[in-house]
């Protein structure tokens, strides 16, 4: 369970934007009303959101806070139900919520940033003790380890993201499911459980709901 902000940076969910990337915009903006309404449900204040002000809320997460990952957002919501930034009274909308989300921002900088320092650190320590080591400790080490392979001129190939990765996995569960509940509705791969239609995008998102409980 992340519980700060340094575990949420390591979580290794994908950010906002490549979700998009990997899946679209529809999954990634129904997967931040569905936060988004969660949190107000919960508050329950008299003046909240209309529909048009979640609407435009979630466009601005998207445009603003493009780095977030799941875990920076599902963190962020909890804080907001426990009040870390402040009781809301009898108010709350979409100013109210980008604004304190600007102020994890600040902090996740911060934090962002002495994680980085300190593996800067820990890179200038070793570093330190290879240069303390005697001359002949490291002729012995370089013989031990032999002859460095020659080094490829040709590009590295991309590696896989978590988002890839994420992806991937979906499309194969999904056609997995599809050869035995699958069906053709429109024109479209459609998988019918117990009556309920699942569309490609249906399913992700559901995955992606499923991935940061």
């Amino acid at each position: 369970m992340i519980k700060t902000q340094s575990q949420a940076i390591a979580s290794g969910f994908p950010s906002v934007g490549k979700l998009k990337a990997a899946h679209g915009d529809t999954v990634v903006k129904a997967l931040l009303v569905d936060m988004l309404a969660d949190f107000i449900e919960f508050i329950n204040v008299g003046k909240t959101f209309s529909g048009v002000q979640i609407a435009q809320t979630v466009a601005m997460i998207q445009q603003y806070f493009p780095h977030f990952n799941l875990g920076d957002l599902k963190l962020f919501f909890e804080r907001m139900k426990l009040g870390h930034y402040g009781s809301f009274y009898d108010r709350m909308d979409g100013q109210i919520v980008l604004s304190k989300m600007e102020q994890y921002n600040q902090d996740r900088m911060n934090e962002y940033q002495l994680l980085n320092d300190g593996a800067h650190n820990n890179i200038r320590r070793e570093e330190k003790l290879n240069s303390a080591l005697h001359p002949s400790v490291i002729e012995a080490m370089k013989k031990a380890v032999g002859e460095k392979k020659v080094v490829s001129n040709d590009p590295p190939k991309r590696q896989p993201n978590d988002a890839d990765l994420f992806y991937q996995r979906c499309i194969r569960q999904f056609d997995n499911l599809y050869r035995k509940f699958g069906v053709s509705r429109s024109g479209l791969r459609t998988l019918d459980i117990g009556g309920r239609f699942l569309m490609i995008d249906d399913f992700i998102e559901r995955k992606v709901q499923n991935a940061i409980k």
